[in-house]
């Protein structure tokens, strides 16, 4: 178990993409161990606040890939928790300011 976390790995990516739009992706390196993933995307701006959550299993390498479409001067913030081999992983954190 502890050499699966050892090469397990999550990446988080949000980045703003021009004018109004940004884009979400959650991709794992991962062994053959199962992973656990639960993923919360704030937003808040001009338009007001709004929270999803996304969470599963990750069947594929990148299981969430979103282009997000926003109003300027929306904050975006990401949080993901995951776990490994039933084990909570350390949490991966993101922001981004859409122009």
């Amino acid at each position: 178990m502890l050499l699966a976390a050892l090469l397990a790995s999550a990446s988080l990516q949000l980045s703003s993409q021009g004018p109004g739009q940004a884009s979400l992706r959650l991709c794992f390196d991962r062994p053959d161990a199962p992973i656990r993933y639960e993923l919360l995307v704030t937003t808040q701006g001009p338009a007001g606040r709004s929270r999803s959550r996304h969470q599963g299993t990750a069947d594929r390498p990148c299981p969430v890939r979103n282009d997000l479409r926003l109003p300027a001067s929306t904050h975006v913030d990401a949080r993901l928790v995951w776990w490994l081999d039933a084990v909570e992983q350390a949490p991966v954190e993101r922001r981004v300011i859409i122009e």
